[in-house]
């Protein structure tokens, strides 16, 4: 372990900084429609008008490759339950 860590610090983390453009990070994220607020706020004397899903419940996971010039390799996955 304390090699890895020195051979980190030494060779790899320098050379990061010398070439960011080779730099990838994968993030993931994900909702679910189960976190849809049920109540909301509405000025006084309106109504107020939303949508919330009713017994369709679902996830979307999103995976993505973060870059120093931008977002890569968007990925878009959907489940839907019963």
């Amino acid at each position: 372990m304390a090699q890895d860590r020195r051979v980190w610090r030494e060779k790899r983390q320098p050379r990061m900084y010398q070439e960011p453009h080779r730099l990838v990070f994968i993030d993931e994220t994900a909702t679910t429609t189960k976190m849809t607020r049920l109540r909301g706020r509405a000025r006084r004397g309106q109504r107020l008008k939303a949508h919330a899903p009713f017994g369709h419940w679902g996830t979307q996971t999103f995976v993505a490759a973060l870059r120093c010039d931008g977002l890569t390799a968007p990925w878009m996955v959907i489940v839907v339950g019963p």
